[in-house]
């Protein structure tokens, strides 16, 4: 039993190695089977978070690793079934690295999510993720728009979050260039 064990977690081992091995390239962050998203540096978390072609392919090559389909180069070559799934699950983890952004400045309440390590994110997506997929964290009570918040339908609390998505990553960008 112990030999099994031994096994899973150095086959955990190598498969975060090959999937952050453009990351690793790219951040000085420590990226193991262990990191999670609160372990990334703001820099990296900066890079990751912004809209664009460059923070998506970082983002894709990840996935495409992991999935041993080759790297990020490889996305505009892959069948449709294997790009969609790619996309699918990039664009959770982009909602992920956001919501960890609106955490870092305090804007969001914690989230299971938070203590998960990356690969089991994308490993877990869609099986165990998709559940959680469109889970938004709450606004917490200190942020100045709370009581709007509150005031939305609950259903609707989700959507008021992620419109706060721009300036959260407008103010982290701002921290960096004020530290």
């Amino acid at each position: 039993m112990a030999v099994i064990l031994e096994l899973q977690q150095e086959r955990r081992r190598i498969l975060a190695r090959r999937a952050f091995a453009g990351w690793a390239r790219r951040f000085s962050d420590q990226l193991d089977e262990h990191t999670r998203l609160s372990d990334l540096s703001d820099g990296t978390l900066r890079t990751l978070s912004q809209s664009g072609e460059s923070a998506s392919m970082l983002i894709h090559d990840l996935v495409i690793r992991f999935r041993g389909l080759g790297n990020g180069a490889k996305f505009h070559d892959l069948g449709r079934e294997a790009k969609m799934a790619v996309m699918d699950v990039s664009l959770f983890l982009l909602d992920q690295i956001r919501f960890e952004v609106m955490r870092r400045l305090g804007w969001v309440e914690d989230s299971p999510v938070f203590g998960l390590p990356i690969i089991d994110l994308v490993e877990g997506f869609p099986p165990v993720c998709s559940g959680i997929a469109n889970q938004t964290p709450g606004l917490l009570r200190s942020h100045p728009l709370y009581d709007e918040y509150r005031a939305v339908f609950e259903g609707d609390r989700s959507v008021f979050v992620r419109k706060l998505i721009p300036e959260a990553l407008e103010a982290f960008q701002e921290e960096d260039k004020g530290a």
